[in-house]
């Protein structure tokens, strides 16, 4: 599925750190599938905490030094990067994400993601298309089960 260029798009961690991380094997998609994003990109809070601890693990093996880390994390979340909506995690979010949880196989992250692009999302994106960007094809399959539309890089 291409993207609308109108479409409201949620973008799970795992295309920001792909996009981020050269080495990545879907990094060159993921760059491609976010810059294709000509639309209001949208995405929990909590991928913040996820860019960052993955770039942290990307520094401890020794794939990029702390300088690169920092500004490859400002590629994302900096303050001169195109609006990012940053989505809370309520406690509706929280309780349908636990029974995205109880239906389908997927992750806690994963199921969190996915109720905070049918919660969340819902409010910014009363008109157009939502669409739900992931590289993890049973999240996507989920996502999919959830009713969203998916793109998968």
């Amino acid at each position: 599925m291409v993207i609308p260029p109108d479409a409201v798009v949620y973008v799970d961690s795992s295309v920001f750190v792909r996009s981020l991380m050269a080495d990545e094997s879907d990094h060159d998609q993921s760059g491609q599938s976010l810059a294709s994003a000509s639309g209001r990109l949208l995405t929990s809070a909590i991928t913040q905490v996820e860019v960052a601890g993955a770039l942290r693990a990307a520094a401890t093996a020794g794939r990029v030094d702390d300088a690169a880390r920092a500004n490859l994390y400002n590629r994302v979340f900096g303050p001169s990067v195109a609006p990012l909506v940053l989505l809370a995690t309520t406690a509706a979010t929280v309780a349908l994400a636990t029974a995205i949880a109880d239906r389908r196989p997927v992750r806690a992250l994963d199921a969190v993601h996915i109720a905070t692009a049918l919660t969340g999302a819902s409010e910014v994106s009363e008109s157009g298309q939502l669409i739900f960007l992931t590289l993890d094809q049973r999240q996507a399959d989920a996502a999919r089960a959830e009713g969203l539309d998916v793109v998968v890089p």
